[in-house]
């Protein structure tokens, strides 16, 4: 793991499956981690320390593309 990262995203790292095969994005706006949708490339759902599930979207807005490690998060479950 990359030592100069931040505490926070080593949390999300290490807490979210889809965040660690997946690729993450901060908004040039408002600064929030995006997770990328692998199809088109859209920030489609924030993620954060505290994510729960209700604040993950499974689908992206743009493409439509369901990426499976998402859809099967629990919420709880770390790994």
């Amino acid at each position: 793991m990359d030592e100069n990262l931040s505490i926070s995203q080593k949390i999300i790292n290490r807490t979210f499956r889809f965040v660690e095969n997946g690729q993450l994005k901060m908004c040039n706006n408002c600064g929030a981690k995006f997770l990328v949708c692998e199809e088109c490339g859209n920030l489609y759902t924030r993620v954060h320390p505290a994510l729960e599930t209700w604040e993950v979207s499974e689908k992206c807005p743009v493409c439509g593309h369901v990426d499976p490690s998402v859809k099967a998060w629990d919420g709880t479950s770390p790994r």
